[in-house]
């Protein structure tokens, strides 16, 4: 986990410091405005995020002041534990049947154990076991889609996805998926996934398709992450130097940026990307995470994120997740300075004109 790892009795380490936070707060001035702190955040990542029942959930947590715990829930004053009897980290969460669904890894390398488990805001329950990681879930016509990199959930053969309802348990979608499945989105009525393969599947309720247009264009290098649907335009973005749109008819891409992306969100007229990046189309030093407006086509900086190692070492970061919670926008990841302020890996962000 990343900590502070810099001595404050070390002058030179302390003006260094320093001088970051003066850089980002005044060359970055309106901007560094929005940002704010999310109370006494726990330690840990933050990555999932997810809102259930009026609330901020959030996995890769390793502790909520002195109580160790794998996830937190955040109600807009405090951050609380949802029961510390949660076993394992926290993969990814989506809401199925008024429950809380969640992935979890228990352990470490070859002996890891993946479980889905839900929550009913009272107790986390059971479900079942994959012989892979859970990395995607989405529902779709009352079924709940699983996306990872298992071949298997419980005695049912699934190649990278599986579907569960509460009546029917586990059963396969077709012939499964070509490789490890990170990204699923229902986009008009069929579903989409995105991950370690060659092209974006849809499923047509009997066998899986690439989404290519007509003349075979399909997503270019590199394995899909994340979805959105933004303006009714399927967006998505991963381990490749671009953002791109579906239409329906044609792939087209927005970019370059100069490093991957992660995460995706819309508030409001806005689509929000966070990842590796630190430059996007026609701005530079964004810092991983930009803001896009589809009716003007352009990037927006928001003051950026920033995590300093120390010890002469360049400035890094990251942005995992996002989650738009009462109309404000939270970030997490890998940084300790988001638009100037300082902040441990949760971040919460604001038009200036809407700044609390």
């Amino acid at each position: 986990m990343p900590g502070h790892h810099f001595n404050l009795m070390q002058k030179t380490t302390y003006y260094t410091f320093s001088f970051v936070i003066l850089y980002f707060s005044f060359f970055i001035p309106l901007r560094a405005q929005t940002w704010s702190t999310v109370g006494s955040a726990p330690k840990g990542s933050f990555t999932p995020m997810y809102v259930f029942n009026n609330k901020l959930y959030a996995g890769g947590i390793d502790s909520i002041g002195k109580k160790a715990t794998h996830i937190a829930c955040w109600d807009g004053k405090t951050w609380g534990s949802p029961d510390s009897d949660l076993q394992g980290t926290v993969t990814v969460m989506g809401e199925f049947n008024g429950k809380l669904y969640a992935g979890t890894e228990i352990g470490a390398g070859m002996t890891k154990v993946y479980n889905l488990v839900c929550w009913n805001d009272t107790l986390w329950k059971y479900v079942g076991s994959t012989n892979g990681r859970i990395n995607a879930l989405y529902v779709m016509k009352g079924e709940l889609y699983i996306g990872g990199s298992f071949t298997k959930a419980d005695t049912v053969s699934a190649k990278h996805i599986v579907k569960y309802t509460d009546t029917g348990g586990w059963s396969k979608v077709g012939r499964g998926l070509p490789g490890n499945v990170w990204a699923l989105i229902v986009y008009r009525e069929k579903l989409y996934a995105g991950g370690q393969f060659q092209s974006v599947e849809r499923w047509t309720g009997k066998t899986w398709e690439d989404v290519q247009s007509s003349t075979g264009q399909q997503v270019k290098s590199g394995w899909v992450k994340a979805f959105v649907n933004y303006f009714d335009e399927l967006y998505a973005c991963g381990e490749f130097t671009y953002l791109v749109k579906w239409d329906t008819h044609i792939w087209q891409p927005i970019g370059p940026f100069n490093d991957a992306c992660a995460a995706m969100t819309v508030m409001e007229n806005g689509l929000f990307v966070g990842g590796d990046f630190t430059t996007v189309p026609g701005v530079d030093n964004v810092f991983h995470i930009a803001n896009y407006q589809t009716s003007s086509r352009t990037w927006n900086c928001m003051g950026g994120v920033i995590y300093w190692p120390g010890d002469c070492k360049n400035y890094t970061g990251t942005v995992s997740s996002l989650a738009v919670y009462k109309n404000e926008l939270y970030v997490g990841g890998q940084f300790m300075i988001a638009g100037g302020k300082i902040a441990t890996n949760i971040a919460k962000w604001l038009p200036a004109a809407e700044t609390k």
